[in-house]
């Protein structure tokens, strides 16, 4: 094993990184990688990370070698007190047997079904919005993939809000403990640790009752709960418990809604940016659609459509950060790993790595043009490998379908003229919101 030092941008005595960390995350590891090199220890106070910046070094760890690398302690101590044991932090036989049972809700076919729901609830948004107000896009993306994925995923029966307004409660209070990088003991009664366990009680209150109202009910909802409740292991494993069932709730509720809703903001900016980039996504919905709504059939009769997908998940994609450690003692681009030690890497790092994206920065939907040759490695909006988001085929589905429902409705201007600023908490976000003023068409 080799034993050169990784090394480390220069930081402060005791703090590290910790204060850049906190002044604006993503654009200090995005510096790191391009000044310190592929591989580098970052400080934050009395943790040590490395940051693993080079695509293939990544493609190494989650596609060659993934038996060799499972989640860190990191993310039990991040997430595990939101979500529990869901997808996201199990490992091995169960992380496997878990997936299992959850492939069936979001094969391709049951997708198709929930397409309906995402167009439906996407005109209704529309059709909300005055022409000349301003909206917050941020909040109103979280509200409308929120509403999604609780009709499509979980058939809420009523208006869905007071489990809506929970899960917005539980996301918030999960972002406020990310930011906080969990560096005090979960025992001390800080507001964010108060915050963290009202929510987390609140939701555990509202997902057994689901559970149990399903139960009761019995058939097949056509819904996630529903499936996870029957699902049976085809290699003979245990059917899931209630604290399972709960588990994989929340992971979804999570997952499902934040990442979309993180997607389709940035989605909104860079057409807000790019006017004729909306004009030409304008005009092939309407060649297609004419006056119709969209459906998952039409999607690859929508070419530029799914680009601009594509290139918005490339710019800023909404699981932005990762990490992993090595099971055993392991070399890594020359340097020696040991158990325990946090590796992690970052989507929007590598998808704006000058060495694989020409001019990174920039918002070109044609790098994903029929014929143009992908960087395999260097495009990981949902990870790669066995972890690989469970959920990808429905995100890119329910982003595309808002779109081609709302661009041929409104125009969303920018407010200000003001570069956005970053805050990286679960998902990369605009710092403060993103306030637009909406133009009806026609």
């Amino acid at each position: 094993m080799t034993t050169v030092a990784i090394p480390s941008p220069p930081g402060l005595p005791l703090l590290g990184h910790l204060l850049e960390m906190n002044r604006d995350m993503p654009g200090f590891l995005q510096h790191a990688a391009r000044t310190t090199g592929p591989v580098s220890r970052v400080r934050m106070g009395p943790l040590s990370m490395v940051l693993v910046a080079d695509p293939l070094l990544v493609h190494d760890m989650l596609v060659r070698r993934p038996q060799e690398f499972a989640k860190s302690w990191r993310t039990a101590r991040l997430i595990q007190g939101h979500v529990g044991d869901g997808l996201l932090t199990r490992e091995g036989g169960e992380h496997r047997r878990h997936r299992r049972l959850m492939l069936p809700s979001l094969h391709t076919q049951r997708i198709s079904r929930y397409g309906e729901i995402m167009v439906g609830e996407s005109r209704r948004l529309a059709d909300s919005w005055a022409d000349g107000q301003q909206v917050e896009v941020v909040e109103q993306m979280t509200q409308l993939t929120l509403r999604i994925v609780g009709a499509s995923l979980f058939t809420v029966d009523d208006d869905g809000a007071e489990v809506f307004a929970a899960v917005h409660d539980f996301v918030n209070s999960l972002n406020a403990y990310l930011l906080s990088f969990g560096l005090l003991p979960g025992w001390l009664p800080t507001k964010t640790h108060r915050w963290r366990k009202a929510s987390v009680a609140r939701m555990d209150r509202l997902s057994y009752e689901l559970i149990r109202q399903r139960r009761e009910r019995g058939g097949d909802g056509g819904d996630l709960l529903s499936m996870l409740i029957n699902a049976r292991d085809p290699e003979g494993g245990p059917a899931l418990t209630d604290a399972e069932i709960r588990d994989e709730l929340l992971t979804m509720f999570f997952a499902g809604h934040e990442t979309s809703a993180t997607a389709l903001t940035w989605a909104c900016y860079e057409l807000a940016r790019h006017p004729e980039i909306a004009e030409k996504l304008r005009a092939e919905v309407a060649e297609v659609l004419g006056e119709r709504p969209a459906t998952m059939a039409d999607l690859p009769n929508l070419p530029y459509l799914g680009q601009v997908v594509k290139e918005t998940l490339r710019r800023w994609p909404p699981g932005w950060l990762f990490d992993r450690t090595p099971v055993a003692e392991t070399e890594l681009g020359g340097h020696t790993v040991k158990p325990g030690q946090v590796l992690f890497f970052s989507p929007y790092v590598i998808h704006t790595d000058p060495a694989y994206w020409p001019e990174p920065e920039e918002f070109r939907p044609e790098r994903f043009a029929p014929g143009v040759e992908i960087p395999r490695e260097a495009y990981l909006p949902f990870g790669d490998g066995p972890r690989i988001c469970v959920g990808n085929r429905f995100a890119e589905a329910e982003i595309a379908l808002v779109l081609a429902t709302l661009v041929p409705r409104v125009r969303l201007e920018p407010v200000s003229d003001q570069p956005v600023r970053l805050s990286g908490q679960a998902t990369i976000r605009p710092r403060g919101g993103l306030r637009m003023t909406v133009r009806k068409a026609g």
